[in-house]
C-alpha cells in the first residue's frame, strides 16, 4: 500500500537566484499559462512594492506580526534578508503538497535548500541566472533601489551564485530573451509533473530513485591554524537529521567530535535568525543520492587542547576545500572579534 510520505503529491518549484535576476517577471509570464498552479505567498516585513497584493506575492506584515508567526511555529524558516524578515508559511505549503497543488515561489538560497530537505520527493530548485555582474546592477538601479542598498544586495552575489550547481535547473535570463526564459520555465513545469507520475509508479514498484542528502562539515579555527584529525573526514561532520537547520548539525557535529560546548556566537557574528549563513557550498554523487555538504568557519575563542587523533595545523597545510582555502587567504586571521 502506498502511503502518503512515500508519493510524489503536490510540487514546489522555487526559483532562486540573486535580486535582480528576474525571478519574478520569469513567474509572471508562466502563471497564467498553468492550471493547478499558483504563487507562494511569502511572509516578509518588506514595504509592499507597485503591483504586488497582499496574499498573492507575499504576506506583508508588521514586525511585531512576523514575530508572533515564529512564535507559533507557523513558519517552516525565516531569517533577515537585505534587513528584512522573509519567512514561509508553513500550512500554505503542507495543504498544497496534500491537496496536490504545485506552488511556485522565489525563495531565497537558504530556504530553498531547507524546503528541499523537508519535502524532498516534492522540490524542484530552478536557479535564475542574469547574463552579467552589470546586467544585475543595471536592473536593481531601473527598479529605484538607492546605490546603498544595491551595494548591500551585490555582497550577497557571490554566496548566491555557489548554490547553481545545486539546483535542478538552470535558466540564463537576458533582458532580451525574457521569453524564452519563461518558455523554459513553463517547459519545467510540463516535464517535472510528467516526472512526477513516473516516480510515482517506482514507489508502486518498489524502485529505487535519486535523492538528495545533507549534511555539514565545521572547521575549529584559531587564528591562523585549523583542528583537524589525519584521516577523513579531517573535521567534525554530521548528517542533517529530519527538520534541523544546517548550523545546529554544525554545532552538534563539533560538540560530539571535539567534545566542547559550542556557542553559536563563534559560527557567525550575523544575529542568528532560522539559518547561519554557510561560508560555501560542496555537492557531489554517492551511489544512488546526491550529496549537499555545508561548510562552516568556527572561531574558537581560545586555543583548546586537541582531543585524542586531532591536531592543530596551519590552514595551508590542511586539506581545506578551496573556499575556505580562498576565506584563509583573503584574511590574516580569523580569529573572533574581542579576541586577544
Amino acid at each position: 500500500m502506498i502511503t502518503t510520505s512515500q508519493r510524489r503529491q503536490g510540487l514546489l518549484f522555487v526559483l532562486v537566484g540573486p535580486a535582480g535576476a528576474g525571478k519574478n517577471e520569469v513567474m509572471k509570464r508562466v502563471l497564467p499559462r498553468l492550471s493547478n498552479l499558483r504563487q507562494l505567498p511569502t511572509a516578509t516585513t518588506r514595504p509592499r512594492r507597485p503591483n504586488e497584493q497582499h496574499g498573492r506575492e507575499h504576506l506583508f506584515v508588521s514586525r511585531p506580526e512576523f514575530q508572533k508567526l515564529i512564535e507559533n511555529n507557523a513558519l517552516i524558516e525565516w531569517q533577515t534578508v537585505h534587513g528584512e524578515l522573509y519567512g514561509m508559511p508553513r500550512a500554505t505549503v503542507e495543504e498544497a503538497i496534500a491537496g496536490e497543488e504545485d506552488l511556485v515561489a522565489d525563495i531565497d538560497v537558504l530556504g530553498a535548500t531547507y524546503l528541499r530537505s523537508l519535502y524532498p520527493d516534492n522540490s524542484v530548485l530552478i536557479f535564475i541566472q542574469p547574463s552579467s555582474l552589470d546586467d544585475l546592477k543595471e536592473r536593481m538601479a531601473k527598479r529605484g533601489e538607492p546605490p546603498e542598498e544595491i551595494a548591500k544586495r551585490l555582497r550577497r552575489v557571490d554566496m548566491e551564485m555557489q548554490y547553481a550547481p545545486l539546483c535542478d535547473y538552470l535558466i540564463i535570463n537576458e533582458d532580451e530573451k525574457l521569453d524564452e526564459a519563461a518558455e523554459i520555465l513553463y517547459a519545467i513545469v510540463l516535464a517535472e509533473r510528467s516526472r512526477k507520475a513516473l516516480l510515482n509508479l517506482r514507489v508502486e514498484r518498489d524502485l529505487p530513485r535519486h535523492k538528495f542528502a545533507y549534511a555539514t562539515m565545521a572547521i575549529p579555527v584559531f587564528d591562523n591554524e585549523v583542528l583537524c584529525r589525519d584521516h577523513q573526514p579531517h573535521f567534525p561532520t554530521s548528517h542533517l537529521a529530519h527538520g534541523e537547520f544546517p548550523h545546529e548539525a554544525a554545532l552538534r557535529a563539533l560538540g560530539q567530535d571535539i567534545g566542547i560546548v559550542p556557542l553559536v556566537i563563534y559560527l557567525s557574528k550575523a544575529p542568528p535568525d532560522s539559518f547561519i549563513l554557510p561560508v560555501a557550498v560542496d555537492s557531489f554523487v554517492q551511489e544512488h543520492s546526491r550529496q549537499v555538504l555545508f561548510i562552516y568557519l568556527y572561531t574558537l575563542p581560545e586555543r583548546i587542547i586537541p582531543p585524542e587523533g586531532w591536531r592543530w595545523m596551519p590552514y595551508q597545510q590542511a586539506a581545506l576545500p578551496q573556499p575556505v582555502l580562498e576565506i584563509f587567504n583573503d584574511q590574516k586571521t580569523l580569529a573572533p572579534e574581542g579576541s586577544s
